[in-house]
């Protein structure tokens, strides 16, 4: 068990994937937002669906960053401490 390797990394993990998982969601739902019958999100007529939207690429990201912390206690538990 590689405890060392969790204190070191786990702000690194989050934040790479909260961070890359807000930049693709938000460029989707810009692309998104320009087709006639929107598939990924909402389409954007009002502040109660813009808000919608922005909600939904924030819990997105919160959970994308959480299964990186998940997957990193993984690999603390998977590796030896040198």
């Amino acid at each position: 068990m590689n405890i060392s390797l969790f204190k070191r990394s786990w702000k690194k993990f989050y934040k790479r994937a909260f961070g890359t998982t807000f930049i693709i969601l938000t460029f989707m739902t810009i692309i998104d937002q320009g087709l006639e019958n929107p598939i990924f999100a909402y389409k954007i007529i009002d502040k109660s669906t813009f808000l919608k939207a922005a909600l939904n690429i924030f819990y997105f990201s919160i959970g994308s960053g959480l299964l990186a912390i998940i997957a990193l206690v993984l690999l603390t538990i998977a590796t030896k401490e040198n």
